[in-house]
């Protein structure tokens, strides 16, 4: 279509930062949940859904893959509880990234632009991490992608779509399409979908690590607002066609 844009954002590493309260609220629902200590489990998070994240845990902790299985829906309930339990301990640890207020706001009033989240995160903490620094005022959340529709990531940015389609009646080609995240793995997810992709080095990964991957696009940090508006905007032309 080109005069239209579908945006799904990361939130972890890409909107925010956060400090060790990310970590522990997962290592306190599995506690809760085994009754074994996961600390030190060394399992790495970026770009990961919670489902993947919470069953790799257990994997260290020699939980046996059927019992993970069977146990995970509890695990994920109490991620839930914990999440929200600890919403101002991520306001006191946390922060947006620079630019990430100004450009959701500044895509909020582009005409054609629809932004939501596609992100690892199960639903209800999508919903409380957005929350913590009012970013949510801006995405369409009942769109979103998220760990509780799948925990595999790359199938998340279909989901999206479909949403877009059903819930606001308006279709998108994978073309419109941009997903901005900070790992490899949303380079992966929009891929295989078809989707362009920007990538920031706000989390994990430096500028040098994900400049060699392909992304349409590669920013240091989302502080230069008009370039990352112009970016993912429909362009003039697309809009006056």
């Amino acid at each position: 279509m080109g005069d239209r844009r579908l945006i799904l954002w990361d939130i972890d590493g890409t909107l925010v930062r956060w400090g060790p309260v990310g970590r522990s609220v997962f290592d306190r629902a599995v506690h809760d949940v085994t009754g074994i200590d996961p600390d030190g489990h060394g399992v790495s998070m970026g770009g990961k859904t919670d489902p993947q994240i919470a069953l790799e845990i257990m994997r260290t902790m020699d939980v046996p893959d059927e019992e993970a299985e069977r146990v995970l829906p509890r695990v994920l309930v109490q991620l839930e509880r914990e999440t929200a339990d600890a919403f101002e301990e991520f306001r006191a640890t946390g922060s947006a990234h620079a630019g990430v207020a100004d450009v959701l706001a500044r895509l909020a009033e582009t005409p054609g632009v629809v932004q939501t989240v596609l992100t690892g995160n199960i639903a209800p903490n999508m919903r409380v991490k957005l929350a913590v620094f009012g970013l949510d005022e801006w995405l369409d959340l009942d769109i979103a992608a998220t760990g509780s529709d799948s925990a595999d990531r790359r199938r998340l940015v279909p989901i999206a779509m479909e949403r877009a389609a059903n819930e606001r009646g308006q279709q998108f080609e994978p073309n419109d399409v941009w997903v901005v995240g900070d790992t490899p793995r949303d380079l992966e997810c929009a891929r295989v979908a078809g989707a362009r992709c920007a990538l920031v080095a706000t989390g994990r990964d430096d500028y040098a690590e994900l400049a060699g991957l392909g992304a349409d696009a590669l920013f240091e940090d989302l502080s230069d607002v008009g370039s990352v508006v112009a970016l993912l905007s429909p362009s003039a032309d697309d809009l006056a066609g």
